[in-house]
């Protein structure tokens, strides 16, 4: 699918340095700043745990084959409450 960078980058006012993406570390430096440590550390551990659950949810029909792999995307909406 695309993301708004993708679609946002083909615009004539495009400006690279204020890139829509964040790696992982600033965006948690950022909330930190605005929800604290705690707070922060608990939704990437609720995070984890959804991605966690529903991959075991479908453990019994993912495909288990040596010759290829697959992967597996996750889009996490985050409201102003975490």
């Amino acid at each position: 699918h695309l993301t708004n960078a993708a679609v946002q980058k083909s615009h004539d006012e495009y400006n690279r340095n204020n890139d829509l993406k964040w790696d992982i570390r600033s965006l948690k430096l950022y909330l930190v700043t605005k929800h604290g440590e705690e707070r922060v550390n608990k939704l990437f551990k609720d995070i984890q745990d959804v991605m966690i659950r529903s991959l075991i949810c479908v453990q019994n029909v993912m495909i288990n084959d040596k010759h290829c792999f697959e992967l597996y995307g996750y889009d996490i909406m985050i409201d102003g409450n975490l």
